[in-house]
Order: C-alpha cells, then sequence, then structure tokens
C-alpha cells in the first residue's frame, strides 16, 4: 500500500479544513439559526413558560388543597392538658400529628375566570413570540439580500477593472507604436485608479453588509470570519406577479398575522379580568376538613394490684331515691398510655363550612371593577390600533413593492441603453475619435445603470416577499 508523504498530506488536509470552514449559509439556514440563538428569541420564550405555569397554577385552584402539621414539644406549670383534659403541673411532653384540606365552593366564579384568563394570556405570549420570530426573519432576509447586493455589485467593479486594465494595455501598445498620443495612456491610467478605487470601496461594503447579518445572527469571531451566503437561484424573480390592489393581502394579514392574534387574545383576557373583579361582589362558600391525633405525656394507665376501697355516692334514683354508689379502687402504679395506643385513640376529625358575605371593604372591589373596565376598553383601542397598523403597513408594502418592480423595469432598459451607448464610446475612444471625457462619462453612466439595476433587482425581490408575508408564507429563496 503506497503512503503519502506528509508534505502532501498536510496541504490536503488544510484544504479539507478549509474547504468546511467556508460552507455556504441559506437563507433558511440564517433563519433556523437566529430562532434557535438570538437572545429576545430566548426572552420571548421564557415569557411563554411563565404563562403555561400561571395557567397551571390557575387549573391548581379548583382543586382542594392538603396540608400535614406534626409538632413535639413540651410544657411546664399548670395547664389543661389537651388529651387527657386534667389539669398538669409537672413538665409534659406532647405530640400532635394532622392533615387538613379545604376547598373553595363558591366564590363568584372567580376561579373559572383565572383560568379563562391565563389561557388567553398564553395565546397572547405565543403569538408574541411568533411576531418577534417574524420580526427577526424580516430583518435576516433584508441584510442577506444586502448581502448579496453588495457581491453583485463587487462583481461588477472587478469586471470593469479588468475591463480597464485590458483598455490600458491596448492604448500602451498603440501609443508605443505612435498611434496615440501619450495623454491617451495617462488619462486611461487616471481611469484605471477610479476603477481599484471602486473595487476598494465596494469591498468595505460588502465587508460592512457581512458584519451586519453576522452580529444578528450573534456569530462568534471564527464563525463571522468564515461566513458566506450561498447565491440563490434569482430566475423566480421574471414569475413575480403583484396583486392588483392591496385589499387581498390586508386581509389575509389581519386573518393570519401574530400581532392581530396577540392583540384579540389580550382583549379576552381584560375581559376574563373583569368578570374577576366583579365576583368580588360575590359570596364565598368554603369546606374545610382537618384529621389529626396526639400524645401526652400525663396520659397515664393503671398498672399493678388493685385494691377495693369501698363504694362511692354518687346521686340517687329519680322517684324511689335509691342510692347510687359507684366503686374506689386504689392501684399500686401507674405507667404513661403507650405512644401508639395514644395515637389511635385520640383520632380526632372536624368538617366545617365557612360562607363569607362582602358588605364594605374599603371600595376595593369598585375600584378594582373599575379599574378592569378601563384596562378592557384600553386593550379594545389596542386591538383597533394593531388592525390600522398593520393594514398600513400592508398598503405601504404594496406600494413599495409597485415602485420597486416599476424601477426594475425602468432599470433594465436604464442598462441596455447603456450599454449600447458604452460600446459605441469604446469603440469611438480607440479609433481616436473621442476624448477619454465621452468614455469616461459613458462608463459612469454605464456603471451607475448596472448599480441601479442591482439595487432594484433586490430591492423588488425584498419587497415582493414581504407582500407573500403579509399573506402568511414563508420567506424563502429557491
Amino acid at each position: 500500500m503506497t503512503h503519502l508523504p506528509k508534505f502532501i498530506f498536510l496541504p490536503l488536509l488544510f484544504v479539507i479544513i478549509q474547504s468546511n470552514a467556508q460552507e455556504e449559509w441559506s437563507l433558511q439556514g440564517c433563519i433556523d439559526h437566529a430562532f434557535q440563538h438570538n437572545i429576545q428569541i430566548k426572552q420571548s420564550a421564557l415569557n411563554v413558560e411563565i404563562s403555561e405555569i400561571n395557567k397551571e397554577q390557575s387549573f391548581g385552584s379548583f382543586l382542594p388543597s392538603l396540608n400535614g402539621s406534626a409538632s413535639h414539644g413540651y410544657n411546664w406549670g399548670q395547664t389543661i392538658d389537651p388529651f387527657t383534659n386534667s389539669f398538669a403541673t409537672e413538665r409534659i411532653q406532647s405530640n400532635s400529628f394532622g392533615l387538613s384540606t379545604g376547598v373553595i365552593l363558591f366564590n363568584g366564579f372567580q376561579n373559572q375566570n383565572q383560568y379563562k384568563q391565563s389561557l388567553y394570556n398564553l395565546n397572547a405570549s405565543l403569538a408574541s413570540l411568533e411576531k418577534m420570530r417574524n420580526d427577526m426573519a424580516l430583518n435576516i432576509a433584508n441584510a442577506y439580500l444586502n448581502v448579496l447586493f453588495n457581491k453583485e455589485f463587487l462583481a461588477i467593479a472587478q469586471s470593469n477593472l479588468s475591463a480597464t486594465d485590458q483598455q490600458v494595455d491596448r492604448i500602451r501598445k498603440m501609443v508605443n507604436a505612435g498611434a496615440l498620443p501619450q495623454g491617451n495612456l495617462l488619462e486611461i491610467e487616471a481611469q484605471q485608479a477610479s476603477d481599484h478605487a471602486t473595487v476598494i470601496s465596494t469591498e468595505n461594503s460588502l465587508l460592512i453588509a457581512r458584519l451586519t447579518i453576522t452580529q444578528q445572527l450573534q456569530l462568534n469571531g471564527e464563525e463571522a470570519a468564515n461566513f458566506q451566503v450561498s447565491t440563490p437561484d434569482l430566475s423566480e424573480l421574471e414569475q413575480i406577479t403583484l396583486s392588483a390592489d392591496a385589499a387581498t393581502t390586508v386581509e389575509s394579514a389581519l386573518r393570519n398575522l401574530p400581532e392581530i392574534k396577540a392583540a384579540e387574545a389580550s382583549l379576552e383576557a381584560a375581559k376574563a379580568g373583569l368578570s374577576i373583579s366583579k365576583g368580588g361582589y360575590s359570596p364565598r362558600l368554603s369546606a374545610s376538613y382537618s384529621y389529626g391525633t396526639g400524645y401526652s405525656g400525663a396520659a397515664v394507665v393503671p398498672v399493678g394490684d388493685i385494691q377495693y376501697l369501698g363504694d362511692e355516692y354518687i346521686g340517687y334514683v329519680e322517684g324511689s331515691l335509691d342510692p347510687v354508689l359507684t366503686p374506689i379502687f386504689s392501684y399500686s402504679d401507674f405507667e404513661t398510655k403507650p405512644f401508639l395506643d395514644q395515637f389511635n385513640d385520640n383520632i380526632n376529625q372536624s368538617l366545617f363550612f365557612s360562607l363569607s358575605i362582602p358588605i364594605f371593604n374599603g371600595f376595593s372591589t369598585r375600584s378594582n371593577v373599575a379599574r378592569s373596565e378601563i384596562s378592557l376598553k384600553n386593550q379594545e383601542y389596542a386591538l383597533e390600533l394593531a388592525k390600522q397598523q398593520l393594514e398600513q403597513d400592508v398598503e405601504r408594502a404594496f406600494a413599495d413593492a409597485r415602485a420597486a418592480y416599476n424601477n426594475y423595469l425602468a432599470g433594465e432598459q436604464s442598462v441596455r441603453a447603456a450599454e449600447l451607448a458604452f460600446n459605441y464610446a469604446e469603440i469611438r475612444y480607440e479609433q481616436g475619435a473621442s476624448n477619454i471625457v465621452d468614455y469616461t462619462t459613458a462608463r459612469v453612466r454605464l456603471d451607475n445603470a448596472r448599480a441601479n439595476l442591482i439595487r432594484n433587482k433586490y430591492d423588488y425581490l425584498f419587497r415582493s416577499k414581504v407582500l407573500e408575508f403579509y399573506k402568511g408564507n414563508p420567506i424563502t429563496f429557491r
């Protein structure tokens, strides 16, 4: 098996690494990267998570609460033992254990309305996140097309410089042969210097355009240095057709775009908030149940021998007046009742219902209702304003797309005319029938026409994509 020498293998490895590092970014790749790494989008996603938590908490208000309790303590001095119901003067150890639960049976449907409000707030958060992603996609698309524009403009500037270099060689040969004066060479060399300066200026513009999009993508130093955009197929430009009017696009935008959905969800949340506030006028009915037991060191039981001491008179039988006696016993010793026995014997349960009727609470409920009514009216205005703003944006985008399309068509005609004029001026200059001023003027006119056409082409492409976005279609290039 033949082995490659190291001096061949290392350059090959470097080429492979360089080719991987220069992987080009598509528009969709840029948008996907921004969705995953943009900090503002991440913050908006956190707001969605908070809304999810609030929704879960609102649902939990329908469920009964459950709490456990336990205590361990000592008592000195005279007190009534809660488990023996007798006076105790010595130090007593006691424990208690319990479970309690409670549930709201009725509170003016506040729980139901709070849950509805949490659902609407969640929908508003999701719509706000979608709007932020849409805005990011538009910004990325604009920056992406700006890079493409500057790349294409740089290619034209480099082509012009190459053509001028050839012209300089041609004029120099003719000057050396005595066919043209020395001044013609000096003039075309000045044009060569001007074209070289244009290339440098265009390279700087491309560098700034690349910096803008890499900053929007939040790429690190190495990623930004290797960033290159892929050139899409722009043949679809000739197939784009604009609608006759903006009404259809406006209708689609009002139906699909998230800013309207967010405003509508916020309005519904405000309506639920008003219902919550009005629920403060209603009575509040709740139920609670507790289950507990305990242990006391004062609880004792007799042990050892039992001695009968006689009977004690405690009363008589009504009617016959027969005496009622009870035996008296004496025990030789006592011991504390075992923990488990007390745990079972001291079990107690309770069930309570409570009703609270609001009569006067310092105008707090009335103030809450008034604030909620104002908030509702404000959200109604916000929805109306969002619709107006969106309608204006669509109409403006439609007008911009129309203007960009007309500029694009005019630019094509301008380039064709400028190319014919320059070709004629170039031939006359080479034949000595015109001066460098005529030649330069034709070149400048052609350069400006080409630059305007490129600018108009990408402007028209972006404007048409914005209209597609308002219709609910994603921003993509083939």
